[in-house]
């Protein structure tokens, strides 16, 4: 799955860019499947589908998404909804895949509750990390989004060059940084060592 860019988010809440969406606005389409994409794609990874077939799954549940998002009454759920719809397909794919049989005849969605506050949670938290980031300073949000976002995390000689600092200088501005974003996450409701984990795990 391409990274996807952390763009800043125009919309802080679920409800908000829901009915974005459905006011026809292209731009908060886009950010609904930059926000969920990584969800969606590491729920089907956990299923033990390939890279392809993970991807497939994205696809189709934002198809879904498209046709359906109108009829979603609580947009509140917006997050349970689409990791719901991303069980299913995953299901579909591994009962039409012979090397998925044994998988698939597991009873569907069986016992998947824990599994999905599990997710949930973690989505949640990378959310909020995420958001703590658009509101911080251009240069504390490149190099945390360096260190803890970025599929292969730089050298720091590769990140010096990358946003023009010493390499001396990256441990005292991370830790810097490191402050601003607390305090984001703690007005976000977030407390600092969670956030600190979530930052580290973000799917």
């Amino acid at each position: 799955m391409a990274d996807q860019q952390n763009s800043p988010p125009r919309h802080d809440s679920d409800p908000e860019l829901v009915q974005a969406c459905l006011r026809g606005d292209e731009q908060a389409w886009a950010e609904l499947v930059e926000r969920y994409s990584r969800l969606i794609y590491s729920v089907a990874r956990r299923h033990g589908l390939s890279p392809e077939d993970s991807d497939d799954v994205v696809q189709v549940v934002f198809t879904i998404a498209l046709r359906r998002l109108e009829a979603l009454k609580d947009t509140k759920r917006l997050s349970s909804w689409l990791i719901t719809t991303a069980y299913r397909e995953c299901w579909r794919i591994m009962r039409a895949t012979p090397r998925h049989q044994d998988l698939a005849d597991r009873p569907m969605l069986a016992d998947t509750a824990p599994l999905l506050e599990t997710e949930l949670i973690a989505w949640e938290e990378a959310h909020l990390v995420r958001l703590a980031l658009s509101k911080i300073d251009s240069r504390c949000r490149d190099l945390l989004s360096a260190l803890f976002l970025d599929p292969e995390p730089p050298s720091y000689e590769a990140l010096a060059r990358r946003l023009g600092m010493s390499i001396g200088s990256i441990g005292p501005t991370r830790a810097r940084c490191f402050r601003k974003l607390e305090t984001e996450l703690s007005a976000l409701g977030l407390h600092a060592s969670t956030g600190s984990n979530a930052t580290s795990a973000t799917p």
